[in-house]
């Protein structure tokens, strides 16, 4: 399976150790060249080296600049590109979800990765992973982490 990423699924993927879940979910993990501009600003030896991720450009041009008026330019590419493929969309950011529904493009966030993973056997728990996004900066509301939790029988 092949699934289109914005940029910060995969920066917290990769702060958090838990990148090479995408390397058993997905065959590939395409990216357009904003996301590759905005990931290799502070991490290009590390995105460089992973086999998985590929470059891909969206063919609408002008649907991915009307998407960039409303949420920045790597979304609006990553939009229309999961959008032209039939793929699914790996983002986290609440405009570009809202956007993905408004266009009927299928989505999953980080969270959602997690839980797939647990549920395949790669990884036992998702607790550890949600500890080190949220020691890394990354913000998740409170009362998500504790019914996200107690549904997978964590909390």
């Amino acid at each position: 399976m092949r699934i289109v990423s914005n940029t910060s699924p995969l920066i917290i993927l990769k702060k958090s150790d838990a990148i090479f879940i995408l390397d058993k979910l997905f065959e590939c993990v395409l990216i357009p060249k904003n996301v590759k501009k905005e990931l290799f600003k502070k991490e290009r030896d590390f995105f460089e080296k992973l086999k998985i991720l590929k470059v891909a450009k969206p063919k609408n041009i002008n649907l991915a600049k009307a998407l960039s008026l409303i949420v920045d330019e790597g979304e609006a590419e990553a939009i229309a590109l999961s959008l032209e493929m039939k793929l699914p969309l790996l983002i986290d950011d609440k405009k570009g979800r809202k956007v993905a529904d408004e266009l009927k493009i299928k989505y999953i966030g980080t969270l959602g990765l997690l839980k797939i993973a647990k549920k395949r056997k790669i990884i036992k728990n998702v607790k550890p992973f949600i500890e080190k996004f949220l020691n890394k900066g990354y913000y998740i509301d409170k009362q998500l982490i504790v019914e996200f939790l107690k549904e997978l029988n964590e909390y």
